[in-house]
């Protein structure tokens, strides 16, 4: 990827759904792109009920429910339209999220949208932004629902951490991170290595992002081997100590986003044993940019 020209927000029913709005506006904004807006989220459920009236009485509040839900969505793209002086395209589909998001991140430069809350409830599932990624084609930049860099007003990516582990995963986060990578004013490629394992170069990646123009400074970690108590715990996964790391290394430099590849892993170990990608849509405190 050279350049960002399309840009996919989602809009869910998430109380910070307009914190993620303001994200992906502000960088349609900064590399002049296209925004548009997708309210995906799942239908209000029904159930049967014991008489025909309550039935009735209950399907109809599930439309008045679905009604006002999709009105709340169309008033904050309202109004980031009316912020950014244009209309933006919308679209509200009601069902399964993955196959209307499928269909607009495959004609986008980036998907933006926030990360599941278990806390509160937003109209999707708790795997859907891994089910996104898995298939979208397009790299994915993930607004955490926690305070700090995911407040309602973005701060410009100016400071960035890019997660290396040598995988095609790696590889393809890096090449779709750099329009980003190239407006920034610190990037910092850092890898995890384990226990004994040799310490490979990272010089001919900082060579690459110099060809395109990026001044990267690199650091290679010694991930901390988990004790024998650690690994007895659960939920403790393999890969939870280099996410924690990473995590760990985002704040102390005081990133504005994480760049990383997504599920290098087989899905089976991710969902037997979790991993990086897990941990990290599930305990992100900053933006972070994905692609598999």
């Amino acid at each position: 990827m050279s350049d960002l020209r399309r840009i996919v927000v989602h809009v869910s029913d998430s109380p910070r759904a307009r914190e993620v709005a303001l994200w992906a506006s502000s960088l349609a904004d900064e590399h002049g792109a296209e925004l548009s807006a997708v309210h995906a989220v799942e239908a209000t459920p029904t159930a049967a009920y014991l008489t025909p009236e309550a039935t009735t009485i209950a399907t109809q509040l599930g439309i008045d429910s679905d009604r006002g839900r999709i009105e709340q969505a169309r008033v904050l793209v309202d109004e980031l339209g009316q912020y950014r002086a244009r209309p933006l395209p919308f679209e509200s589909v009601l069902g399964d999220p993955l196959p209307t998001l499928l269909r607009h991140a495959r004609g986008a430069d980036l998907l933006v949208l926030g990360q599941h809350d278990p806390e509160t409830p937003d109209g999707t599932g708790a795997g859907l932004a891994g089910r996104v990624l898995m298939g979208a084609g397009c790299p994915l930049l993930i607004v955490p629902h926690t305070d700090g860099h995911g407040g309602a007003r973005p701060r410009a990516v100016r400071n960035v951490l890019v997660a290396w582990s040598d995988t095609r995963e790696s590889a393809r986060a890096l090449r779709d991170a750099l329009p980003l990578l190239q407006r920034a004013r610190h990037v910092e490629l850092v890898r995890y290595v384990r226990g004994d394992d040799p310490v490979p170069s990272l010089e001919p990646l900082a060579q690459y992002l110099a060809a395109h123009g990026v001044q990267a400074t690199c650091s290679l970690q010694r991930s901390r081997e988990p004790s024998v108590g650690e690994r007895l715990l659960s939920p403790w996964t393999p890969d939870a100590p280099v996410a924690e790391a990473l995590l760990s290394r985002a704040a102390d430099v005081d990133a504005d986003l994480i760049v990383t590849g997504g599920y290098g892993h087989t899905r089976a170990w991710e969902l037997a044993l979790g991993g990086v990608t897990r941990t990290l849509l599930q305990s992100m405190t900053v933006p972070v940019l994905m692609s598999h």
